[in-house]
């Protein structure tokens, strides 16, 4: 194994962890915190990927994960945090 698919293989571990723990989180007052982590853990490993042009379904099981963590956090009334919000979906605008 190299330095590079360890790397892949803890970052990957990472957002999943993250993912999880938000997913089932039962204390309310910590859950948007355990949210935004989560979402800021999939936008970073997303972005990684595109740079590396990796493999297309890895990339759908992030978007998949963001937007459950989107629902959780829309079903429970949990405002949009001041961290990282992952805005990777949006268009931006153009510079013309």
């Amino acid at each position: 194994m190299n330095a590079s698919s360890s790397s892949a293989r803890s970052s990957n571990q990472g957002w999943r962890d993250l993912y999880i723990a938000a997913l089932f989180e039962n204390d309310k007052s910590k859950m948007a915190n355990k949210i935004a982590q989560a979402q800021a853990a999939i936008a970073f490993e997303r972005r990684r990927l595109m740079a590396l042009d990796n493999d297309i379904r890895e990339r759908q099981l992030l978007d998949n994960a963001l937007f459950s963590l989107r629902a959780l956090r829309s079903c429970l009334a949990i405002p949009p945090g001041t961290s990282e919000e992952t805005n990777w979906f949006r268009p931006r605008s153009s510079p013309f």
